[in-house]
């Protein structure tokens, strides 16, 4: 009886949104020392607490847009990279395709 209802309350769905979100943290966490450290790298200094702090005397519009674009697309590429390795791990744990996901038929 228990086991019924772990099982219920526990589906498919919800253990993919776990998976999945857990999956989606730790890829922001690595996206943001990345982003941290190629900001150090590119500027030879510690990076600022908010590059967008205008209180700052390093301040600048056009770096704060450049580090706009930069961080947006470091967070979608870890968004894609974070999914595709959820699905990944879902696939090789349960030998299925994640809740959701079709699979597309090869193209000859």
């Amino acid at each position: 009886m228990i086991v019924q209802w772990v099982r219920k309350v526990f589906g498919r769905e919800r253990k993919w949104k776990l998976v999945s979100s857990v999956s989606g943290m730790l890829g922001a966490m690595v996206a943001e020392k990345l982003m941290s450290a190629g900001y150090r790298a590119i500027r030879k200094d510690k990076a600022p607490v908010s590059p967008f702090d205008p209180s700052d005397t390093r301040f600048t519009w056009p770096a704060a847009i450049r580090w706009s674009v930069a961080g947006g697309i470091g967070l979608g590429i870890a968004k894609v990279v974070s999914a595709r390795v959820a699905a990944i791990g879902w696939k090789a744990a349960t030998g299925g395709l994640p809740p959701g996901v079709v699979d597309e038929p090869s193209v000859v």
